[in-house]
């Protein structure tokens, strides 16, 4: 064979990779109400404990397989729970996780930064979790991303389903709804009930960070991580690079940025 027909054999090959690569999703193909009432009936499958969790779905290179394969729990990637899960795949791996994680800016610099660890996004609105799954299987299909997964989920009602005891190293609540009038404060994502699951899940000296762009809502985050018993507030924030990491990492933190807007963070550790 010529060195002619070897050049234009490659060139053949290189355009027929270049025709399959997965493109990466739009977010405009993906936008959809931004609030959801967390205290509704979840209308979608969830575990009944962490036993049904099979965590080669979400990291499949890490247990060999299909990485590109996605399950989401939406419609369009659904997942079944049961209890044939074979029990190497129900011991999680998760280190850091990210509630209400939008379009997944955090997750994929959390990814990025912090390669040796795995990162979960939990998110309720399905067809924003879908463009964070197409995301994520764009990037391991160029060889990235195989630390992070997103699910949806509503976690309000059902995040001790997934983890277990101590098994967290960090918990990340960014920009997440303020709820302004008094009757759905109950429907904020922090609160004693929800901090107390957040504490049962996190490992020893385990780290849960909040950042917001209301004042208010900081204030509601402080008095009530003060105050609670299995917390206390982490002074050298500066310190903490994934706290540096929340400040304009995520679609919300980029858009106070844009507007000049301003930014209260609080950082605690379980004691």
């Amino acid at each position: 064979m010529n060195t002619t027909t070897e050049n234009n054999k490659d060139n053949q090959i290189e355009q027929i990779e270049k025709k399959v690569k997965i493109q990466k999703p739009k977010k405009a193909d993906f936008r959809m109400h931004a609030h959801v009432n967390p205290l509704n009936e979840t209308l979608f499958p969830y575990p009944l404990n962490y036993n049904q969790v099979d965590w080669s779905l979400h990291y499949p290179k890490k247990f060999g397989k299909d990485p590109l394969k996605l399950y989401l729990n939406t419609l369009e990637y659904p997942i079944a729970y049961d209890d044939q899960v074979k029990p190497e795949y129900s011991e999680s791996i998760v280190d850091f996780l990210d509630i209400g994680c939008g379009f997944g800016g955090l997750c994929f610099a959390l990814s990025e930064n912090y390669p040796d660890k795995y990162t979960f996004g939990m998110e309720i609105r399905g067809k924003v979790v879908n463009f964070v799954g197409e995301k994520i299987r764009a990037l391991r299909d160029e060889g990235q991303a195989h630390n992070v997964s997103v699910i949806r989920t509503n976690t309000m009602r059902h995040l001790p389903q997934y983890f277990r005891k101590n098994s967290l190293e960090k918990i990340f609540i960014c920009f997440p709804d303020p709820h302004f009038k008094k009757k759905n404060f109950r429907r904020r994502i922090v609160n004693p009930g929800l901090l107390s699951e957040y504490a049962y899940l996190l490992k020893p000296s385990g780290r849960i960070y909040c950042i917001t762009d209301v004042e208010e809502l900081h204030n509601w985050h402080v008095q009530h991580l003060e105050k609670h018993k299995m917390f206390k507030r982490v002074q050298d924030v500066e310190q903490d690079s994934a706290a540096k990491l929340i400040w304009n990492s995520t679609e919300e933190g980029q858009k106070v940025e844009r507007n000049k807007g301003s930014k209260f963070i609080i950082v605690c550790e379980k004691v």
